[in-house]
């Protein structure tokens, strides 16, 4: 097939959902179609090397710049559309353009959006065509409203909660069909009254690079994100105010230790005020995983799947986490991590994981068994393939 291919962001390097999970499709999908990938790239050095990653596995490569500065301003102006701002940052005429000459000069037998920020240029092209959507944004804006305390982010998120309700349907309604991470995310489009056909495309990790090493090894307390972003950052105060304190009444040497990209300066200062062990911007988080006693990861709200527990738990930590945490997983209590739905109950998880060694053992063990079943990379392409296979059926 000749298969057309879009996303939001130049998927390399390989950090974040937002690349790894085009990267893996785009690796896969090459190997017996040709594929062209239309992407944006937002970044500030030249793109050439990693332009190069993704040619380099059979993928011819369009590259769209986007610069965050002129396009955070586009917002403001573009207001008056009444479209979520997650879309409109995303609108670019050259993009458009670049979508529109492949399609008039080229036969394509199918057009992948990945995420609805792509969506706009696919929507009323007379193709066979497909919204990798991941997520309900309608479902992560409302939740995350409700969630936040902060005056500027339940508004803003407010704002994109009610413009998501009447654009979410109506994309949606344009694709042939349009794929889900989680089943609570297909149930939830549903019952919006959105008749489309929706697919279970959940995501992957890499089981064969995500080992486990020598549990004895296993010490310290692990969270990792990117401390840039809201949700995170909500974790990581938690974690601190609401979490720590519990669990060294009990175990005061035991060490946290959080490791991710671009910390804030008040990051930094409570992990030096509370003797938190802070990495940042590391090469890899593997070492990090495999000397987790504990992975904590006090999720709330949101919707998708947590790609950062994949990782976790195929890497053999035992995880404590939430019933949101666990969302597009299904790991049950206990047998494959540990599920706590307060502050209290999560900080009792930990202490309970850190003196029952044989219970930290036997979920490291089952918690790798079951990435292997259910989120491998082959278990993707399988989903993914089948997708491939129903529509090229349907020519």
């Amino acid at each position: 097939m000749n298969i057309l291919f879009l996303t939001p962001r130049l998927p390399f390097p390989l950090i974040g959902g937002d690349r790894v999970k085009p990267y893996f499709l785009l690796k896969h999908i090459a190997q017996k179609h040709k594929v062209t990938l239309v992407t944006f790239y937002q970044g500030k050095e030249d793109p050439a090397n990693y332009i190069k990653e993704i040619e380099n596995i059979g993928v011819e490569v369009f590259t769209i710049p986007l610069n965050p500065f002129k396009a955070g301003l586009s917002c403001f102006f573009r207001g008056y559309k009444l479209r979520p701002i997650e879309i409109l940052y995303y609108f670019s005429n050259n993009f458009q353009k670049k979508v529109d000459e492949l399609l008039s000069t080229r036969k394509y037998d199918i057009g992948f959006s990945f995420f609805m920020r792509t969506a706009e240029y696919l929507q009323n092209k007379n193709i066979k065509k497909i919204l990798i959507a991941e997520d309900s944004r309608i479902l992560y804006q409302s939740r995350s409203y409700q969630e936040t305390i902060n005056p500027l982010q339940k508004m803003v998120r407010y704002y994109e909660f009610l413009t998501l309700k009447n654009y979410e349907p109506s994309i949606i309604r344009r694709f042939n069909a349009t794929t889900f991470v989680t089943q609570e995310d297909i149930s939830f489009a549903k019952s919006n009254s959105i008749k489309s056909i929706f697919r279970l495309l959940t995501n992957g990790t890499d089981v064969d690079y995500f080992i486990p090493a020598d549990f004895n090894k296993r010490k310290n307390i692990l969270f990792t994100g990117k401390f840039d972003v809201w949700a995170n950052q909500l974790m990581v105060e938690r974690i601190i105010k609401k979490i720590m304190p519990k669990v060294k009444e009990i175990f005061p040497n035991i060490i946290f230790s959080f490791v991710g990209a671009n910390p804030t300066k008040i990051l930094k200062d409570l992990a030096e005020k509370n003797k938190i062990d802070l990495h940042s911007n590391v090469p890899t988080m593997l070492p990090y995983l495999q000397n987790a006693r504990i992975y904590l990861h006090p999720h709330r709200g949101a919707t998708g799947i947590q790609n950062k527990l994949l990782e976790a738990l195929s890497a053999g930590c035992p995880v404590v986490t939430t019933t949101s945490g666990n969302q597009g997983i299904y790991g049950k209590h206990k047998e494959h991590l540990m599920i706590g739905l307060t502050d209290e109950e999560i900080a009792n998880n930990i202490i309970e994981l850190l003196h029952n060694e044989e219970l930290s053992k036997q979920l490291s063990k089952n918690a790798r068994e079951l990435i292997i079943q259910t989120h491998s990379w082959e278990k993707i392409y399988s989903e993914f393939d089948a997708i491939l296979e129903e529509f090229a059926e349907n020519e």
